[in-house]
């Protein structure tokens, strides 16, 4: 009897870390509104110029790639990156606008990815630039943020000559 109830315990055992080694990290429905939320909070944070809030949607040791050859590195230097764009605005005139956001659960949060396009709303044409982040997102105490976040710009077409 008790070797049946070994038996039957390691089988039970076995079945269970198999199950729980089969099971994909899954999102809900509120991670993912508090995740776009997040892609949101960016663009305004940076097209405001508001340092505090544009570091604050990374984590403390955040990394921020600019391409192949920049990188930021912790809230403060990513933040800063929001002064260079003047003082703080109310009414910003330049817009980000990311779409085609895509969020998929993964072992450590969150992979997202997304499109943005580059409006300055001063120029003709408004479009002035664009590209696509690829992102590592994880679940802090403060809530969702950017781990890491990789931006890779396209290149505008050449205007056409004078004539």
């Amino acid at each position: 009897m008790i070797r049946l109830v070994r038996f039957t315990l390691a089988i039970l055992l076995v079945a269970g870390t198999a199950s729980a080694a089969d099971q994909k990290p899954t999102l809900t429905a509120a991670d993912y509104t508090e995740i776009q939320m997040l892609y949101a909070k960016y663009n305004y944070a940076y097209d405001s110029s508001n340092t505090e809030m544009y570091g604050s949607v990374f984590t403390p040791d955040g990394l921020f790639k600019i391409g192949t050859d920049r990188t930021l590195k912790g809230r403060k230097e990513i933040g800063e990156l929001a002064a260079g764009r003047g003082p703080l605005k109310t009414r910003p005139k330049i817009f980000h606008i990311s779409t085609n956001v895509l969020i998929e659960p993964s072992a450590e949060g969150a992979k997202g990815s997304s499109y943005v396009t580059l409006l300055d709303l001063q120029k003709n044409p408004a479009i002035t630039g664009g590209g696509s982040y690829e992102d590592v997102i994880v679940r802090t105490k403060e809530g969702w943020r950017f781990k890491q976040r990789a931006y890779y710009a396209e290149a505008m077409p050449a205007a056409p000559a004078a004539k």
